[in-house]
């Protein structure tokens, strides 16, 4: 027996937090990797200065932490600022993922170990999975659940179409959970992904 490293992906407000907190429940070990994107912005000072440096000084709050609400306004409202962001950020998180990973498979035997990646297959992350979750919502519903959280409409479609789109990481994954209906529904679709998933190891 041996671990299975499943990637665990979809587009904002899609639902893949709720699916990550079931398939935890289940029992899976899951990664975070947006979580560890915030804890790199907060503890390396040389990513904090090369923010800095590119964004300048309005980008920081207190003078000291970096300003996330602010920097995502500016990112997502130029494309050209969210590659030199991406740049920035994500061959440290990268090397970090790859090393958690390491970490929670030597640390533990027989588990499943869902790695939850926004930017899975935008970071070529795919490959390195012994299998791929995409969780699915349409656009509209993906806009309505992004303006509970006070986003307008056209802020909402600048974080939807600034990756890649949900349907498509639907295309390229092993496996699809569609969030659209009830959380029930939801559930019962992550619990029969999750069965398909044991029966690999």
């Amino acid at each position: 027996m041996k671990n299975l490293i499943v990637g665990l992906t979809g587009g904002i407000a899609c639902g893949k937090t709720t699916v990550a907190r079931i398939f935890q429940n289940f029992g899976a070990d899951v990664i975070n990797t947006d979580n560890m994107g915030h804890r790199l912005l907060e503890s390396d000072p040389s990513i904090r200065n090369k923010i800095v440096a590119a964004f300048g000084r309005r980008v920081l709050k207190d003078e000291k932490e970096i300003d996330r609400p602010m920097l995502s306004g500016i990112v997502f409202d130029n494309p050209n600022y969210m590659r030199a962001l991406n740049g920035i950020i994500h061959p440290p998180l990268l090397e970090l993922i790859e090393s958690e990973i390491k970490r929670r498979k030597s640390t533990s035997e027989d588990k499943i170990i869902i790695v939850d990646a926004p930017l899975l297959m935008e970071l070529d992350m795919a490959d390195a999975m012994d299998s791929v979750v995409a969780v699915y919502a349409d656009e509209d519903v993906q806009i309505h659940r992004l303006a509970k959280r006070g986003l307008s409409k056209q802020d909402a479609l600048k974080r939807i179409r600034a990756q890649m789109s949900a349907s498509e990481k639907a295309r390229r994954a092993n496996f699809v959970i569609d969030t659209n209906d009830s959380l029930s529904d939801t559930a019962q679709q992550a619990r029969r992904v999750w069965e398909d998933l044991t029966g690999m190891m």
